[in-house]
């Protein structure tokens, strides 16, 4: 069983040719060349190429449905027992507030798959293979740096992809849909308005802003 140590070395060496290879479907697109498929794991519809395979944190952003209910008992003097029902007053309201907060619809982590992307759609295997349209799909997200990209499709909740080969997912598919990197208005960061930059050393874990 490999140790701390090896799996630090092996989820640097999955960034560096994470970003390398975007950085290659970077030059490769803004050359004037399209996307080229890859030979196929799964049944493709006619005219679909797959262009890789690749394992992804996935978060939803949804809502949850939390509750708090509560009630507080108190037994003594007056004096003692307006106080202690005070607290508990403000206690459970501060409760529903955290309750009511945690309720509202956030960047949440669903898990780790592995994921198949396609000129046609995103694959996502979740117990079996989940299919997000590309002729869905109603804006796209870049997070380069926090190698991630949010995904929002019509008739489904906004989807969180982030892992080491996020970005070169993220470029393949504004390739195969835009023929150009990026989406249309997206201003890459500046490490990446040349041809490209060092990689950032680690995968940043912290969710970013929801829509």
């Amino acid at each position: 069983m490999p140790g701390f140590r090896e799996i630090q070395q092996q989820e640097a060496e999955q960034i560096a040719a994470g970003w390398k290879s975007m950085v290659g479907m970077i030059e490769h697109l803004n050359a004037g060349r399209t996307v080229q498929p890859v030979q196929p794991t799964i049944m493709c519809r006619p005219g679909e190429e797959q262009y890789g395979t690749l394992p992804v944190d996935v978060s939803l952003y949804c809502g949850a449905d939390y509750s708090y209910s509560g009630g507080t008992y108190a037994s003594g003097g007056l004096l003692f027992t307006a106080a202690a029902m005070a607290a508990g007053a403000a206690y459970h309201a501060n409760q529903r507030r955290k309750a009511e907060e945690a309720s509202r619809p956030q960047w949440r982590p669903w898990g780790r798959f592995p994921a198949i992307i396609t000129n046609r759609r995103v694959l996502l295997m979740i117990e079996q293979w989940s299919s997000y349209e590309l002729e869905h799909l109603l804006m796209i997200e870049p997070s380069p740096m926090q190698y991630s990209v949010a995904l929002h499709f019509e008739g489904s909740q906004p989807i969180m992809l982030r892992g080491p080969w996020v970005p070169w997912a993220t470029v393949t598919l504004c390739g195969a849909m835009f023929g150009k990197p990026w989406p249309p208005g997206f201003v890459p960061p500046p490490e990446l308005q040349g041809i490209g930059g060092p990689a950032p050393e680690t995968v940043q874990h912290e969710l970013p802003p929801g829509p």
